[in-house]
């Protein structure tokens, strides 16, 4: 197929498709913005327009499920009004556990396999919010919990509620105040849109048509894999696009700033450990704050797989993502652990992270030993993302979800390979 068949039979209307959702998600986070950020209105009615143009866009993308959206939140704050009212910190632990269990709950019993394979990552997004301001108020960052119309108005924002990110309470509440540089803004908004679409068009078209079906199995890995990363960025970026038309900022040093992913991290990685922090950067946020330092005191293993596991049950009851999140806790863990017992042996900047200026050892990371050796890691990383990411493909099984025995025969097909490397070097680590 020539570059001009491929425009004509998928570029095209890939992007058409595309921008048919992107602009009326857009259109919804402009009037919202001209409503609320234009003219001096009071700021309960801020949020009434806030909740008024969310639920619009979460009807477009989910019709009437949207209500089990509506449901979960409901009940999230009846929890928080429940166990803030007590002496005991303990609201986050609590709204973790009721809204895990109201997940659970409809993906099991009430809503079918498909529409809650559509909705699920809308309603994680809803469940990290209400679980955030949970722990905010343990840890006295909210002096009260916020009333109805604010604490609905942040769950339900239109820049946030289909494609994320997660954000802070407080940023939701400065939204008002971020009128200014709006020029940076829209330079900004202009990116993230052109950003979404070259990746739509890569996920969708260009891995297919770069490496073909009678490719090796390995090349087919790395396809159907990127495949799926590049669809990831899509939507991250689809995500920063939303929230900046809608005027979130984020920020702490420049003006008009949501940053959701970071690609170049991630397809030339130094490590593993990157990749999950550059992966979702918003989450990776939230699962260090609220899950990761609460259980670090229990040991790192026990901190970094018990983060992933909630992670796990946060996106549902999958087989295939538990099974690919479980498989990363282990493969980070096992490298940060490895890495940081050869740089302290070599004396040598060859750790998971990248070191500082003052880090201590002798050889830096310009010496060509190093450089090397840090490629060859950064090679292994890639190799992984191949292994694990092939889970993802396009088959009909992603319609409702993939099940345990699509998960099984893929990582067979590929002779479980970066599984056996990581346990040699699980065992290496052991050894040293």
């Amino acid at each position: 197929m020539s570059l001009f068949q491929l425009y004509h039979s998928c570029i095209y209307p890939t992007i058409n498709d595309g921008l048919n959702h992107i602009f009326k998600a857009v259109a919804w986070c402009i009037i919202y913005r001209i409503t609320t950020q234009t003219v001096n209105i009071p700021k309960q009615l801020c949020h009434v327009v806030s909740i008024a143009c969310g639920s619009m866009v979460m009807y477009h993308f989910f019709g009437y499920y949207l209500f089990y959206m509506l449901a979960q939140g409901m009940i999230a704050y009846l929890s928080l009004v429940i166990s803030s009212s007590g002496s005991k910190n303990i609201s986050g632990w609590m709204c973790m556990f009721v809204c895990i269990t109201f997940l659970l709950l409809c993906e099991l019993f009430i809503v079918d396999a498909m529409h809650w394979h559509m909705i699920r990552a809308a309603q994680m997004l809803v469940a990290m919010r209400a679980i955030s301001i949970g722990f905010q108020l343990d840890e006295k960052i909210l002096a009260s919990l916020p009333k109805p119309l604010p604490y609905f108005g942040y769950l339900y924002n239109v820049g946030t509620v289909s494609f994320g990110p997660w954000i802070p309470f407080k940023d939701y509440m400065n939204i008002e105040g971020n009128n200014r540089s709006l020029l940076k803004c829209f330079i900004n908004i202009l990116r993230a849109f052109i950003l979404s679409l070259i990746f739509l068009t890569i996920s969708a078209c260009f891995t297919l048509w770069l490496i073909p079906s009678g490719s090796s199995k390995w090349l087919l890995a790395y396809r159907d894999a990127m495949s799926f990363r590049s669809s990831h960025y899509f939507v991250s970026y689809l995500s920063e696009l939303t929230a900046l038309a809608a005027g979130i900022d984020t920020s702490t040093t420049e003006r008009w700033t949501v940053t959701v992913t970071r690609p170049w991290h991630i397809e030339l990685p130094r490590s593993l450990v990157e990749v999950v922090i550059h992966w979702n950067v918003p989450m990776h946020t939230w699962l260090k704050t609220y899950v990761f330092r609460v259980a670090r005191p229990y040991g790192t293993f026990f901190a970094i797989i018990g983060t992933y596991g909630l992670s796990a049950l946060l996106h549902g009851l999958n087989f295939q993502l538990a099974a690919v999140l479980l498989s990363l806790g282990f493969y980070t863990y096992t490298e940060h652990a490895t890495r940081q017992k050869l740089a302290s042996i070599f004396s040598a900047c060859i750790q998971a992270r990248k070191c500082g200026s003052n880090c201590g050892h002798q050889w830096k990371e310009n010496h060509w030993a190093v450089r090397v050796c840090n490629f060859s890691f950064s090679l292994l990383a890639v190799f992984h993302l191949a292994y694990l990411g092939l889970m993802f493909d396009s088959s009909k099984l992603q319609e409702e979800g993939y099940n345990w025995l699509h998960a099984i025969k893929k990582w067979r097909w590929l002779n479980f390979s970066s599984h056996w490397i990581v346990l040699g070097t699980f065992g290496f680590n052991y050894l040293i």
